[in-house]
């Protein structure tokens, strides 16, 4: 059989290097040509944003500082932003961003015209509530409703008057006048293609703009720059580089390279100087049920090693059984690293956090969260609010406690504005102003020293001392939390992880679900932020875009995953896919088959010379017979386990 599809064409390591000729070419104001770069995995995307701004550096550095001006990089996270900042020099004509800082520094200090798109916004949505509770039966849903109706009616009571707005794209916008992560976009995109003013600020402060990840980058946003390139061809370069088959999270613009505004410039990155040639042919056979684009291997690229490892659904110790594949590898690839389960070279891929958990020991504590589907869908993309606000402050605050670390402890309580160290607190006990800190740290202390302790107690001595300030999800449960927080500066945030999203009203399912989380063993939290900072071998198949390692392991099991966002057993084939995925399949219409696929391209592409795919099905002959047929593997690639 030919191994066209198996292994790929190899190129020179310079193939690519016209596409970075080409976009230099665009870099010239009033050049008119805007344009969209498809990188592929391991094409060096980064470099060719690294190359252009480099480019504009030599060319406008003195013009640009003495007019003011600079050069905008919009990404899709912090991370994404400090991986950039450290990869050119630093230069004030460069500003980096995340998308909605952005978007938040632009609209910043238009309160009225802010006041006044809620006041246009809100009615509608309000109807369609109304509407739906009109028509809906009573229950929780019906509850959900309920509150809803009477927060967007407080809401427009209280735009009656002229309100200053605040927004902290890393915190908690949980006060009436702080601005949520999703409109600031919105807010953005609006006023970027209704006030001319906006847009002519814009492209003089920017004449050149990059958008990073921009398959990932809110469609609103992405879309408004398209209009307002169309607007001002003249006035701005605005450059887009991204891989639609990486497109993870759900804001994205699907349509995205499928179609391109008009004027707009395309170049296509066609090497992959990541992988070996095996691993780099398997990707372009996923991508030919999708867009069809194929990538090279370098020329000198070892041929690499895939191979796929069916297991039967009820495997009773995954654990070992994993650990024989790891073993299994390294006798194939010659590599004895495969079994060193701390090498920074190898991932261990798992589709949903609670696979980790039950492998690190925090299963419990993601057993009762993931019984609110909410939840569940925020934590796999790293943005639930309340389990963040433990894992990055209050537990490294225990550590620094138990150990009697001060001056790391006092830093935890600064950073999280904790309100004990608010001015109108230290002036009240000016002979000793920080005896309430140190009253509040002695009862937080005697309450973490217990190992067994729950997270109920830890929240409770929080609260009842006003150690921190609690997520408002959370201040349900202690009693204290509301008389304190009526009392608080309403512009005050928690400090949590970067991409933290508003905190909606209170749902039913959430409160449940964190009820019985509390009550599970607080210092779990310590192996999941082990988890988390990825101090472990462990990596869910989403988290891992954009990491390289030497060796990958992709665990796939949908019924341990327990999720209905992605289906590996109906994309091999082992399940048929069903009736309402069909009907949107025939209607154009993304399906979970389409999601999963992205999945599985990313995660595949991650290795740099061998991957195991570890699959636990309950039909392994069909997956066998599938994997071939669709030339995703060879015979002897497939062992059954």
């Amino acid at each position: 059989m030919t191994e066209e599809f198996y292994l790929a064409e190899t190129k020179p390591i310079d193939h690519d290097n016209s596409v970075d000729k080409g976009i230099q070419e665009c870099l010239r104001i009033g050049s008119g040509k805007s344009f969209i770069t498809f990188a592929g995995a391991g094409s060096g995307k980064t470099y060719s944003l690294k190359e252009a701004l480099n480019f504009l550096k030599t060319q406008y550095s003195d013009d640009f500082s003495r007019q003011g001006k600079q050069i905008a990089v919009v990404t899709f996270t912090n991370n994404a932003a400090d991986e950039i900042k450290d990869r050119i020099e630093q230069n004030a004509i460069f500003a980096v961003s995340t998308i909605h800082s952005f978007c938040w520094s632009a609209i910043d200090g238009f309160n009225e015209d802010i006041r006044k798109w809620y006041l246009e916004t809100i009615p509608s949505d309000l109807a369609k509530v109304q509407d739906e509770e009109r028509r809906g039966r009573a229950g929780k849903a019906s509850d959900a409703r309920k509150r809803t109706i009477i927060r967007l009616t407080e809401k427009m009571e209280w735009l009656a008057e002229p309100r200053l707005f605040i927004y902290d794209p890393n915190g908690v916008n949980a006060s009436q006048n702080a601005l949520s992560h999703a409109d600031v976009l919105k807010i953005f995109s609006n006023f970027l293609t209704s006030k001319p003013m906006m847009a002519e600020v814009i492209v003089n402060k920017f004449p050149f703009m990059f958008i990073d990840e921009s398959q990932d980058a809110n469609k609103d946003v992405v879309n408004a720059f398209f209009e307002l390139q169309d607007a001002k061809p003249d006035n701005v370069v605005i450059g887009l580089f991204g891989d639609t088959m990486q497109r993870i999270f759900g804001g994205g613009e699907p349509d995205l390279g499928k179609t391109k505004p008009n004027g707009w410039i395309t170049f296509d990155k066609k090497m992959n100087h990541r992988s070996a040639r095996r691993i780099v042919g398997l990707g372009n056979q996923i991508r030919r049920e999708d867009d069809k684009r194929k990538q090279f291997a370098r020329d000198e690229a070892a041929e690499g090693y895939i191979r796929y490892f069916l297991l039967p659904q009820g495997v009773a110790d995954k654990d070992k059984a994993e650990a024989k594949i790891r073993e299994t590898m390294a006798e194939v690839t010659g590599d004895a690293d495969w079994t060193d389960t701390q090498s920074k070279e190898t991932a261990i891929l798992l589709l949903e956090h609670k696979m980790a958990g039950r492998r690190l020991g925090f299963y419990d504590l993601w057993d009762k969260l993931s019984k609110s589907n909410k939840i569940k869908d925020r934590i796999s993309e790293g943005k639930n609010t309340e389990l963040n606000f433990f894992s990055n402050i209050v537990f490294p605050m225990a550590e620094a406690s138990r150990k009697e670390r001060r001056a790391e402890l006092m830093s935890i309580l600064r950073d999280s504005k904790s309100p004990l160290l608010e001015p109108r607190e230290l002036d009240a006990n000016k002979d000793d102003p920080l005896a309430l800190a140190r009253v509040a740290e002695h009862a937080f202390r005697d309450t973490v020293s217990n190992d067994k302790v729950n997270f109920r107690a830890v929240l409770e001595v929080l609260a009842e001392h006003n150690l921190l300030r609690i997520p408002t999800k959370l201040q349900s449960f202690v009693a204290a939390s509301e008389e304190s927080e009526a009392e608080s500066d309403p512009g005050q945030t928690v400090a949590i992880l970067e991409g933290e999203v508003e905190p909606e009203e209170r749902d039913d399912s959430e409160i449940a679900a964190w009820a019985e989380a509390l009550e599970t063993d607080f210092f779990q939290i310590r192996n999941y932020k082990d988890y988390i900072d990825e101090n472990s071998v462990f990596r869910t198949h989403q988290g891992v875009k954009g990491n390289e390692f030497e060796r990958v392991m992709v665990v796939m099991d949908d019924d341990e995953a327990g999720g209905f966002l992605f289906s590996y057993e109906q994309y091999f084939g082992a399940k048929e896919l069903s009736q309402s995925s069909q009907k949107k399949r025939a209607e154009g219409e993304e399906t979970g088959l389409d999601r999963t696929r992205r999945l599985f391209y990313v995660t595949s592409t991650r290795a740099k010379n061998s991957l195991a795919h570890v699959i636990y099905t309950s039909n392994v002959g069909k997956i066998k017979i599938n994997l071939i047929e669709k030339k995703f593997a060879r015979e002897g690639e497939i062992i059954e386990f």
